[in-house]
């Protein structure tokens, strides 16, 4: 009984460890530009380093620019929420009615293999298709 207790507390200490080794780091930017008319526009990106292989992905982004875009029409059974990086979307989200093909039209980079954009309300994100994560978020990229 002792031995299998020391095991069972060396496997703890062994997970433990590599959920630390898991962590992400997390680093803000935000920039303020002042356009020729005298109006200003703050964009604040955060970018999450991690050992997914999505680093460069990882970030959250508010729009610049909002494009004119059909209504968005939710998947029946889901309401509008703003999803941030790390989080998973429900699987209605991941279905083709809200997938965004047509991503270059509105300024978003060309995911890679795995990852797809979808459409939230207003917000684009950038979701890995098997786990349904929010790898990057864009929001307010589509006008109410």
């Amino acid at each position: 009984m002792r031995n299998l207790m020391i095991s069972a507390a060396a496997l703890a200490l062994c997970f433990g460890a590599s959920a630390a080794n898991a962590q992400s780091e997390n680093t803000t930017t935000t920039t303020t530009v002042q356009q020729p008319n005298g109006d200003t526009q703050t964009t604040r990106e955060t970018t999450t380093t991690d050992e997914s292989g999505y680093t460069q992905y990882r970030k959250t982004v508010t729009s610049k620019h909002r494009y004119d875009a059909a209504a968005f029409v939710a998947p029946s059974g889901f309401t509008y929420r703003r999803f941030s990086v790390g989080e998973h979307v429900p699987n209605a989200l991941l279905g083709d009615s809200v997938v965004l093909n047509d991503y270059r039209n509105y300024a978003l980079e060309t995911p890679p293999a795995g990852l797809t954009w979808i459409r939230d309300g207003q917000d684009a994100l950038l979701v890995d298709v098997r786990t349904g994560e929010v790898i990057q978020a864009d929001y307010d990229v589509f006008n109410g």
